[in-house]
């Protein structure tokens, strides 16, 4: 059985923009050994929950994709164990370079900003 690390819904996608939830409960393994007296959700967790709503994204749009880099990256408040974390990131797309921009909201507050930059694997009906 695998384990759940987290919730993802995406509640919109456009060409352009990905809205998307995400929680990770007090039992996830997120949580396990960083900081038991007072959990915090860690930055990597953040950043897996933003790459989920990408890929998500782009497999609705036929493609799949690897993140190549993650640039500017601030986190600027914690997430603990239920909060419910809001992931909008917008797609930057320029001649050969792909990116998204993210900010990931915590009780209506900014937590976390950046630039994820992804690669194309492969395209629905197309051999890598």
């Amino acid at each position: 059985m695998q384990e759940i690390w987290h919730e993802l819904s995406v509640a919109r996608s456009s060409a352009g923009c990905v809205l998307a939830e995400a929680r990770a409960g007090v039992s996830s393994p997120w949580f396990s050994g960083h900081f038991p007296e007072a959990p915090v959700l860690p930055a990597i967790a953040i950043l897996s929950m933003v790459r989920d709503a990408i890929c998500h994204h782009e497999a609705e749009q036929g493609r799949e994709i690897k993140v190549s880099a993650i640039h500017r990256v601030r986190f600027r408040l914690p997430a603990k164990p239920d909060d419910l974390l809001k992931i909008t990131a917008t797609s930057s797309d320029r001649p050969g370079q792909a990116s998204y921009q993210f900010k990931v909201e915590v009780n209506g507050q900014t937590a976390c900003t950046g630039l994820m930059a992804v690669e194309m694997l492969r395209v629905k009906n197309q051999e890598p």
